[in-house]
């Protein structure tokens, strides 16, 4: 069996280990809120099928001869990826998501272009448009509440 086999079966089985968890959040209270569940599950449902589409993909390519799964290089920028998803963790409980949302997705698209693609006005276009994509949708669409950090 291909790693891409058993990669799709953890990813599906992670989502829907996320859903008996998020399944087992209590429901809000309020009443313009759409509570707890909405994202969890959204993202859970994202995870499983997408852990189906890696595994239907590794089925189909299972006689193919193996090639590197990941090179060293390709390490290093998965690792600084998983880095720039903790910070921006942090950030987000320390400055709140007007400061640390923006900033951190130009890092984030920097970390994924590369040192030799990177522009720097596609990266501070890019970053302000995800910003105001997601401001307009969890604040005026879902109104929910974003973090305002505890510095400021």
């Amino acid at each position: 069996m291909s790693k891409d086999i058993y990669l799709g079966i953890s990813t599906a089985a992670i989502g829907i280990g996320g859903a008996m968890v998020t399944a087992q959040v209590p429901s809000s209270t309020f009443t313009d809120d759409p509570g707890p569940h909405l994202f969890p599950y959204f993202a859970c449902a994202m995870l499983f099928l997408c852990g189906c589409g890696i595994a239907v993909t590794g089925l189909r390519r299972a006689n193919v001869a193996a090639e590197t799964y990941l090179r060293p290089a390709e390490w290093g920028r998965a690792a600084i990826l998983m880095a720039v998803f903790a910070l921006y963790g942090i950030a987000l409980w320390l400055v709140g998501f007007h400061l640390a949302t923006p900033f951190m997705t130009f890092v984030f698209y920097a970390a994924i272009a590369g040192p030799r693609k990177i522009s720097l006005w596609r990266g501070a276009l890019y970053a302000l448009v995800t910003y105001a994509a997601l401001y307009l949708l969890f604040f005026w669409f879902l109104r929910s509440y974003l973090p305002e950090g505890i510095l400021f």
